[in-house]
């Protein structure tokens, strides 16, 4: 019954947000959302509720759905309902102003595509069969195209969208080439053929297939060209969905890949950990020099990528070493990162959106001063920062421990290689987390600190409408942060019945967590406490506020402040691999008592000009030379149909179709 409702009573309701009235459209469409997420949670709490795995083969034409529910496609679910239910309700405040804007029709398909992709991504975590799977997944892509074109009238956005949308299509080419190498004998089961497949041939050739096209999905460098520049240009509430649930489809896809693995674990696990740390490096350099906020917090979702995918490497080269500890604190630190990471990027994403919706910029150098106007919503973004930096106590510390936990309990035992691969894992972990505080000391500093810089900033406001839906991913990451055991009694049956981790080693860890959980929720506490008796003693006595002193300037103004560029100039001459392909600006020379005026130009990045730009103009390049067809004249578009129809024809008479 869960399963007609979701796939198919839902989707049709969904079309009745096209009847109702403006102002109602988004109560409507999250009241529809609310049933599909009380249905979903319904069907795995009685299908896990043994802790067994659900299997169901249905017949619907010429598809052959087969259900698949175990705790690794409960825990993305989980994931899903609270990301989705976060959007939809911050959705329902951010899009009030385009009631005045937008026609009811496009409000309508907004709303509508909303519930058509929380469907369809449903359908990618429950299906396993190779053509539904596809199905969904293609679904998938389609209302995220629709929700990313909501402002398609700005050419620039609508460009994107379309770039977005191609190189999507391409990643569902190279799936379905990879499992139809896996179905060759016709066997279209999905993951099922690709464990049979494996068992039967070496697994690398097809594993690199798989990468491919779920890493395009998850943003693995070099296959992240359309991450940075989608978010951005998605409205402000689509990005945190994005970010905290659609790209989290490719970690789903890149995990059922490798739980069907059974030979050529050490070049996987090489290749594996050798991307995600690219990845991982790449993404914070490349979003540590950003001046748009919501394309800053889009690099770092690569970084997180990158993270995830260190996480899955260790786990294969646990296995591949027999080492139950690595094994385990991999998949385990991978699974809590990505369930973190759902949480406090797509509340970054969300606080982003109401601040510059506030501001009506999205670059953090026109923005300034916010907290004391939006100091709920600097709150919000505060603790995601701290969270995204692993920063003690929040959630992505309790993640990223649990790895380095598991490299360092092994480090003093094993041989020499085998740490200096341990090591790299490391420094890539340390490299990450270094330059994520760097990164969002400056997102939060430049943006919510200081003077507003721009004057017609200075009485920006925040509505609850946009704050409190934040309530519901800052629940979990304190739910992680001082309840761990509650997501990691999951994440541990996941370890064992997908990835055949020794489970025993769980309880080795539990120690340690939870020290490391009382240790650093201590300073909390006393940070509360002396907070709250400096309060009880100053409501006693007249408190003096006055002017901060201004290190001797008489009339200090916003522009003597930091910018986006200056906070990172230092480093960004390290960012040489990310380091701009325009044209910098000339010095200022010592004696130049009166400069010229300057140009600052470049901000493509060498990733994009050098393969993702070079590979579509050399296509677009081809394709001109057949606009020679394009002759307007509808005699000549009949005489290629009939032409085209002659060549079936002969084809199929010499039998070579």
């Amino acid at each position: 019954m869960e399963i007609v409702f979701l796939f198919c009573i839902l989707p049709l309701l969904s079309v009745g947000v096209f009847f109702v009235p403006k102002r109602d459209k988004g109560l409507f469409s999250l009241i529809l959302l609310v049933s599909g997420v009380i249905c979903s949670f319904g069907m795995l709490y009685l299908d896990l509720s043994a802790y067994s795995v659900y299997r169901a083969q249905y017949s619907a034409g010429f598809l052959n759905p087969a259900l698949y529910i175990d705790k690794l496609s409960a825990l993305f679910i989980i994931m899903l309902n609270i990301v989705s239910l976060t959007a939809l309700w911050y959705s329902k405040g951010y899009l009030k102003p385009y009631e005045e804007k937008k026609t009811a029709t496009e409000l309508s398909l907004h709303y509508a595509a909303y519930l058509w992709l929380y469907c369809s991504m449903l359908g990618v975590l429950l299906f396993r069969d190779t053509m539904t799977f596809l199905l969904f997944w293609e679904m998938m892509t389609g209302a995220t195209f629709i929700l990313v074109i909501f402002e398609g009238e700005k050419r620039e956005k609508l460009k994107v969208a379309i770039s977005y949308l191609v190189q999507m299509h391409i990643c569902l080419f190279v799936l379905l080439t990879a499992f139809s190498i896996a179905g060759n004998t016709g066997d279209y089961s999905g993951f099922d053929a690709v464990a049979d497949y494996f068992s039967k041939n070496g697994n690398c050739p097809l594993f690199i297939l798989f990468l491919i096209g779920f890493g395009m999905k998850a943003g693995f460098v070099p296959l992240h060209s359309w991450l940075p520049e989608v978010h951005p240009s998605a409205p402000g509430n689509v990005s945190g969905f994005m970010s905290g649930a659609v790209i989290k489809t490719g970690i789903y896809g890149l995990l059922r890949i490798v739980s069907c693995l059974q030979s050529d674990l050490f070049i996987i696990a090489i290749t594996v950990l050798s991307v995600s740390g690219i990845t991982g490096v790449y993404g914070i350099f490349k979003a540590s020099r950003q001046k748009d906020i919501k394309k800053l917090l889009a690099c770092s979702s690569i970084e997180n990528t990158g993270i995830i995918g260190l996480g899955i490497g260790m786990g294969i080269m646990g296995a591949y070493w027999n080492e139950p500890v690595l094994c385990f604190a991999g998949y385990a630190g991978a699974l809590l990162h990505a369930f973190n990471h759902s949480m406090f990027k797509s509340m970054l994403f969300f606080s982003a959106g109401t601040l510059c919706k506030s501001t009506h910029t999205q670059i953090m150098d026109r923005m300034g001063g916010a907290m004391r106007t939006m100091p709920y919503t600097a709150a919000f973004f505060l603790t995601g920062a701290i969270a995204i930096c692993a920063l003690p106590p929040l959630n992505g510390f309790i993640s990223e421990f649990i790895m380095y936990d598991g490299i360092f309990s092994l480090l003093s035992n094993i041989e020499p290689e085998k740490a200096f691969l341990l090591l790299f894992v490391v420094l890539a972990l340390v490299l990450t987390g270094g330059l994520s505080i760097i990164t969002f000391a400056k997102a939060f500093g430049i943006s919510f600190l200081g003077n507003s810089r721009m004057p017609e900033h200075a009485g920006a406001g925040e509505h609850k409408s946009m704050v409190l839906p934040l309530l519901l991913p800052l629940s979990m990451i304190l739910l992680v942060a001082f309840f761990p055991f509650t997501v990691l009694n999951i994440i541990s049956g996941i370890t064992k019945e997908v990835f055949h981790a020794d489970n025993i080693v769980y309880f080795l860890f539990k120690p340690s967590i939870l020290n490391v959980c009382i240790v650093s929720s201590l300073p909390v506490f006393l940070t509360l406490a002396v907070w709250w008796i400096r309060k009880r003693v100053l409501s006693k006595r007249t408190v003096a506020q006055g002017p901060t002193w201004g290190c001797g300037y008489t009339s200090p103004t916003p522009g003597l402040q930091y910018t986006a560029s200056s906070f990172s100039n230092n480093l960004e001459k390290l960012l040489i691999p990310s380091k701009n392909t325009g044209n910098m600006m000339e010095p200022i020379g010592e004696n130049d008592l009166f400069p010229a005026g300057r140009r600052y130009a470049g901000e493509q990045s060498a990733f994009k000009k050098r393969l993702t730009d070079r590979f579509i103009n050399e296509i677009n390049g081809k394709l001109s030379k057949l606009a020679i067809f394009q002759t307007g004249k509808i005699q000549h578009y009949v005489l290629f149909a009939l032409l085209f129809m002659a060549l079936i024809l002969v084809l199929s008479y010499l039998n070579l179709l």
